[in-house]
């Protein structure tokens, strides 16, 4: 047994005498016992909830193991939070000895090089953005890390960041004369002298899909404890596939218009860009037609089924990639724009093949022109045990929502991990006391007419029983709009809606505000926390099925049939209660935290499948009535 679980989170153990209001675990033990076994050889999968204190129970053998340990988290909140925060405390109150880094993908971090230029002569897409130039300056005198996250407020998606950070393509290496204060040159040294190392799982799956041909990321390893473990199958479809689009032709021209420019070219069109942006355009244009009027993503089919025969355009943008190449000065600078020229025409001959059965191409439209093509593997099981478990000495892999009907067996297949050990630590949470689960009578289907307006009939009735402090949680953007039309009209709600700003900025505005409601899909059903009273509501509109029109579901819903299975009983249901666990577990955040959940799809009622869904769900109690609610809400 190991000292970390054996008496680190024991009744008496140091862990009791660091925290004023400790209350023992016995989950939180049996955790650390067995990862601590774990790490000795082997493969382990935990399902432990919010209040387990999971993270810590990974931590502490981990730091006692005495080899280097890849941590990666699913989101850099949890990233930074480990490294911030758990890691100071095993450090400065606990007394542990042990070096920690923390890593992030590269475009995360400052480039000295490129911003110095750019400083030098600030070329801006977007004029209002020069007022954050002086703040990136002063704090670039100072930072000891270059990672943006240390500038309060700043934007995700500031534009003019694009042009001064790390990201590879712009990157020349050793060849910088940067290259000994680069951030990322102190990152990665650090790395390779730590035992802990903490990432998410986007760099992780990044380096692994690219470092057996050229070259690491990250420091050698043989343990990795993956926490938010339900989201590496998506990650991984998205590192060990390929993509080519019209924002890849225009990063690359504006870096190209930039170079000629600074050679005393045009201020527009040179470098050979004014043909690449024309080619481009009649190379995405056919596509963007087929897309037009589409939502999400469309099967990307070869010529002969149908899709569209691309071949002469690719030939002409080819040769205007070719030309920008030759237009290049013999420079560093140069020789990089030729690199990426090279990246991009192999993505595109990947991508443009449509033919390798294990893969399923899509096309689709983000934002007005972008257009992406995309090649994504059908299955990830076979990727992840030949290229990363069977390599591994010992691996963890835990989150609140692993097990589907308190089976681990649908994660197992998916990942490749038929053999591995399994457990379950139930939380510390009071689940009838804390939250009650409401499940409104007489609804009409999603599909039917009537639904919309009686999912916001009976929103409305929820929210005035909390005063608002709600997550309305969607399937689609379409019922999100109808929603908050719905509301807007009302006129009685503080309103924050998903793509009216950051992620980042919406939660902590609806956090700190009275009357709030806020409405969002996919991406704020997981990684998002609210403890307190500011959130006593969570609803979610339908039962969460991955669209059957999608191509990587259709591609592998007909996977399944052909190896004899059903895929709605062994693939669309269990990922729609995984994700309708994580949307649910946005309300009970602590243990003094209670609320309402309501979900107002009948399905669970009606249908033979929603006993899977209830069975898989914490225990609370069920009502029927709204009028339950309210006496449950009002103590």
């Amino acid at each position: 047994m190991s000292r970390a679980g054996g008496s680190f989170f024991a009744p008496h153990g140091l862990f009791s005498r660091l925290r004023e209001r400790f209350e023992h675990r016995p989950g939180q033990e049996e955790m650390s016992e067995a990862v601590g076994r774990a790490l000795e050889g082997g493969v382990l999968m935990v399902e432990a909830g919010t209040g387990t204190g999971k993270t810590l129970a990974y931590l502490v053998p981990a730091i006692e193991s005495g080899r280097r340990v890849i941590i990666s988290t699913g989101t850099k909140n949890l990233q930074d939070q480990i490294f911030g925060k758990d890691l100071p405390f095993l450090s400065e109150a606990a007394g542990m000895d042990f070096d920690a880094t923390l890593m992030k993908g590269r475009q995360n971090y400052l480039c000295r090089y490129r911003f110095a230029e750019f400083d030098a002569q600030p070329l801006l897409e977007v004029r209002d953005e020069a007022r954050w130039i002086d703040t990136i300056r002063d704090w670039s005198r100072e930072t000891e890390t270059g990672d943006r996250a240390e500038i309060g407020g700043l934007p995700d998606r500031l534009r003019l960041w694009n042009d001064i950070n790390a990201r590879a393509e712009t990157c020349t290496g050793r060849k910088c004369p940067e290259y000994e204060e680069c951030w990322l040159t102190k990152m990665k040294r650090a790395a390779a002298r730590s035992s802990i190392v903490v990432v998410n799982h986007h760099l992780f799956f990044a380096d692994l899909a690219l470092r057996s041909a050229f070259g690491a990321v990250l420091p050698d390893y043989d343990t990795v404890i993956f926490d938010e473990a339900h989201l590496l199958e998506d990650v991984v479809t998205l590192y060990f596939g390929e993509q080519f689009s019209a924002g890849m032709i225009e990063d690359l021209a504006r870096e190209s218009e930039s170079l000629a420019r600074q050679q005393g070219g045009p201020r527009k069109g040179g470098g050979g860009t004014a043909v690449l942006r024309a080619a481009a355009a009649e190379f995405f244009d056919p596509v963007r037609e087929l897309l037009r009027n589409q939502v999400g993503r469309l099967r990307f089919q070869p010529a002969d089924r149908g899709g569209p025969d691309l071949e002469q355009e690719w030939e002409a943008l080819s040769a205007a990639l070719e030309e920008v190449g030759r237009s290049a000065p013999g420079d560093d600078a140069g020789e990089m724009i030729r690199d990426r020229i090279a990246a991009v025409q192999e993505a595109a001959a990947k991508v443009l093949v449509r033919t390798d059965h294990d893969f399923v191409y899509g096309m689709e439209q983000r934002g007005r022109n972008n257009v992406i093509l995309s090649a994504a593997p059908i299955e990830v099981s076979s990727i992840l045990r030949e290229r990363l478990f069977e390599q591994l000495k010992a691996a963890v892999l835990t989150s609140a929502t692993l097990t589907v009907d308190r089976s681990f067996d649908f994660f197992k297949s998916r990942l490749g991990l038929d053999g591995a050990e399994s457990m379950t630590v139930e939380t510390s949470f009071d689940h009838p006391r804390q939250g009650t689960l409401y499940l409104p009578p007489r609804m009409p289907e999603p599909r039917e007419a009537g639904f919309t307006a009686r999912a916001l009939e009976e929103i409305e009735q929820l929210l005035e029983i909390t005063a608002g402090r709600a997550f309305l949680l969607f399937t689609s953007y379409a019922m999100m709009g109808r929603v908050r039309d719905g509301l807007e009209l009302e006129g009685r709600w503080n309103l924050f809606v998903q793509g009216d700003g950051s992620k980042v900025a919406l939660v902590e505005e609806f956090r700190n505000t009275p009357d709030a409601v806020l409405l969002g899909t996919t991406s704020f059903w997981q990684g998002v926390d609210v403890p307190g009273e500011a959130l006593s509501l969570v609803v979610i509109d339908k039962l969460p099925f991955g669209v059957p029109g999608d191509p990587l579901v259709a591609a592998r819903i007909d996977r399944i049939k052909e190896q004899g299975g059903n895929p709605f009983r062994d693939y669309q249901t269990p990922m729609a209660v995984l994700e309708l666990k994580q949307g649910l577990g946005r309300l009970i955040r602590s243990r003094s935290d209670r609320g309402l959940l309501a979900v107002l799809d009948p399905r669970l009622t009606t249908k033979f499948y929603g006993k899977t869904f209830l069975r898989s769900l914490p225990p609370w109690p069920v009502v029927r009535e709204i009028e339950r609610c309210r006496e449950y809400f009002n103590g």
